[in-house]
């Protein structure tokens, strides 16, 4: 039995239909962040005195401890149990500030190394510890945060001081997200609030950013949208491809039958 074959015009209706979908999807998302980013400035509210970090102070000489009332405590146990210490999903490199190309790690948690991702004896919230682990302050610089480093199962560990370093959001966030997957209470918070795990992870690594831009002390870089996103990327090169095959085709606009 033979299959009838498809005819170009359809075949070619088909392509620019797909080049048209993708390209509404790339200007809806581009159009979504630039929205996102623009009520982000519109809404914001700078304190009165100014913040240390309206100032600009550098971090290293500001009072951190400032702004932990932007975040009330928790009373009570929780009613649940936790899995604190888990595999560091990726490499953690830690610098004394925001390197350069000539800049040295100063401390690295290599992957798989077992850190108290969740510490035992917060007080107030289980769920995390201001300026420890991935809970950390934005920096003046997208992508890079402030943050004390996890602990170790290793007594002598570097990463059991209280001295801060400068590491990447996306390392913090895969250990955010290797957490919530190990943890059902978080996972519940996240599919409670309508979250895919990404957008929660998202979330969570910024919970003082949130506090401070609501507090009018700080409009952190790390909450403003890329709009050329690894997606948006993503999509205009699937874009390009299917055109370039669309052109090679020879095909052309399907011409009307005299």
């Amino acid at each position: 039995m033979s299959v009838p074959s498809v005819s170009k015009p359809f075949l070619w209706w088909c392509t620019v239909l797909t080049v048209i979908i993708l390209l509404c999807v790339i200007v809806y998302r581009t159009g979504a962040a630039w929205y996102h980013n623009h009520q982000l400035r519109k809404d914001f509210s700078a304190a009165v005195p100014a913040s240390p970090y309206q100032q600009g102070t550098p971090l290293e000489q500001m009072d951190l401890g400032a702004y932990s009332s932007y975040f009330p405590g928790i009373s009570g146990e929780p009613e649940y149990s936790l899995t604190h210490r888990i595999e560091a999903p990726v490499s953690l490199k830690y610098y004394t500030e925001i390197p350069t190309d000539e800049t040295a790690v100063a401390l690295e948690i290599p992957k798989g190394t077992m850190i108290e991702a969740i510490p035992e004896d917060t007080q107030g919230s289980s769920f995390y510890e201001l300026g420890y682990g991935y809970t950390s302050y934005p920096t003046y610089g997208k992508g890079w945060r402030y943050v004390r480093p996890f602990k170790t199962a290793e007594a002598a560990s570097p990463g059991l001081g209280e001295e801060y370093y400068y590491i990447k959001i996306d390392r913090l966030e895969a250990v955010l997200d290797a957490a919530i997957r190990a943890n059902k209470p978080f996972r519940a918070a996240v599919r409670q609030q309508h979250w895919t795990l990404n957008q929660g992870t998202h979330t969570f690594a910024r919970l003082i950013d949130e506090a401070l831009y609501q507090n009018g002390a700080y409009l952190s870089p790390d909450l403003f949208y890329r709009i050329l996103d690894r997606w948006n990327l993503m999509l205009l090169g699937a874009t390009a491809i299917v055109t370039v095959v669309l052109l090679r085709t020879g095909a052309g606009f399907p011409r009307a039958r005299r």
